[in-house]
């Protein structure tokens, strides 16, 4: 279930006014991309954790299920998993849209664990909504840089959509080039989790954790690409699936948490 389909957000206007007003009430934090204004971090960070969420209610016992996404008669709710500046929970809250034709919840506004008591959420339930649980283990989110990487090259330099986020100076000297500047860089990236171990960012996809590395490979300043990897199940090796862009690889690391990276940022 995607979050459009759950529920009507309201007029353009509107909903990015709420945006507004949540991302003033939280920490700082940049929710928008270079050049934008337009809080597209924060829309695929709310339409993640929904899913995420919804998943998780579908899987839970009925005994259970309100404790993922609340929904009666007459409202739906959630908790994003966002804290404001006082360390309190931000929930998302719906009222029923009473609109033909449209989803069965319209969203009202973002509220706190204080401001909620003034709908008509009971106060047992709201403190009973769960966060997203991404990872149970924190093993998972530590790679182990003695292990060899193992490029998937088909998917990365013959896929065209995947070939084409390299950068287009680089993609002029061809794919033998690029798959021997990538494998170079590999090399290097496992001396600098050796030296720093957040240069590795855990990110969300596809219902598992998977890690993210740099890849520099235009210049050493910042980096062009993020390798996403997986270790194999019996421990001894990492796959590289795919390389990311900068903007693909934040979004989904910010679904498991603000990253703590010097090399991903908005």
């Amino acid at each position: 279930m995607k979050l459009d389909d759950w529920v009507y957000r309201g007029s353009h206007k509107y909903y990015d006014k709420a945006l507004q007003n949540l991302a003033n009430a939280l920490p700082p934090e940049k929710w928008s991309y270079s050049g934008k204004s337009d809080f597209g971090i924060m829309r695929s960070y709310l339409a993640n954790v929904f899913s995420k969420l919804y998943m998780e209610r579908e899987e839970a016992p009925e005994s259970e299920k309100q404790n993922f996404i609340y929904e009666d008669d007459i409202q739906a709710c959630f908790n994003t998993g966002l804290y404001d500046k006082h360390l309190q929970p931000i929930f998302y809250y719906c009222v029923l849209n009473n609109i033909p034709g449209f989803q069965r919840w319209k969203f009202e506004m973002f509220y706190n664990s204080y401001t909620i008591r003034y709908t008509k959420m009971p106060s047992l339930a709201v403190s009973r909504l769960q966060r997203p649980n991404f990872f149970s283990d924190p093993s998972e989110l530590i790679m182990d840089p003695r292990l060899d990487i193992i490029p998937q090259w088909e998917h990365i330099l013959d896929d065209d959509e995947n070939y084409n986020r390299i950068p287009e100076q680089l993609r002029v000297n061809g794919k033998d080039f690029c798959r021997n500047l990538i494998q170079s860089e590999i090399e290097n990236v496992k001396k600098r989790i050796q030296a720093n171990y957040k240069t590795v960012v855990p990110q969300w996809y596809k219902n598992k954790i998977q890690l993210l590395v740099p890849l520099y490979l235009t210049n050493g300043e910042n980096p062009d690409l993020a390798l996403v990897l997986s270790q194999s199940e019996d421990k001894t090796q990492y796959f590289g699936h795919t390389c990311l862009t900068m903007e693909m690889a934040y979004n989904n690391a910010r679904l498991v948490a603000r990253p703590d990276s010097y090399w991903l940022h908005p």
